[in-house]
């Protein structure tokens, strides 16, 4: 993170900012995919019932990463790709687990290796068994470290 950035609590001022991300982070992960175009209610329907929190630098919203606590489930982490390399997605991953964990899961689709790598240099721990399938393609299941819980 840089000496301008924070993290903090989601606003709905941040939705179209947050969706914005959600669409050019998403295009980069799942290249392969035909990834839709989100807007402001959009973003609130794949994100409903969750906890957010943003990540803004010098007042921009720069990332967001959203969990359904009622499942421990951490739905989404997305960084704008013009930020990436700053240390945005792992803060925003430690302050998920400081504040909805200690246990945490999420899927990861198996072809993104770039997350897959991004978690386990995180000290997250992957399921040795995919976990199923989606309209992105095959998915494994991923948990927050042991010492996290």
């Amino acid at each position: 993170m840089t000496a301008h950035s924070m993290i903090r609590p989601f606003r709905p001022a941040d939705r179209e900012a947050c969706a914005a991300i959600l669409t050019r982070a998403g295009r980069r992960a799942f290249h392969w995919a035909d990834w839709p175009d989100f807007d402001g209610p959009a973003f609130d329907a794949v994100t409903e019932d969750e906890h957010i929190l943003v990540a803004e630098i010098d007042g921009r919203i720069a990332g967001f990463v959203a969990v359904y606590t009622a499942e421990n489930f951490l739905h989404h982490l997305y960084v704008d790709p013009d930020v990436i390399g700053r240390g945005l997605g792992a803060a925003l991953l430690d302050e998920a687990l400081r504040r909805f964990g200690p246990a945490l899961s999420l899927k990861c689709q198996t072809r993104n290796q770039p997350a897959r790598a991004f978690y386990r240099k995180s000290g997250w721990l992957e399921d040795e068994e995919p976990g199923g399938a989606d309209s992105l393609g095959a998915w494994l299941f991923i948990r927050s470290p042991p010492e996290a819980a």
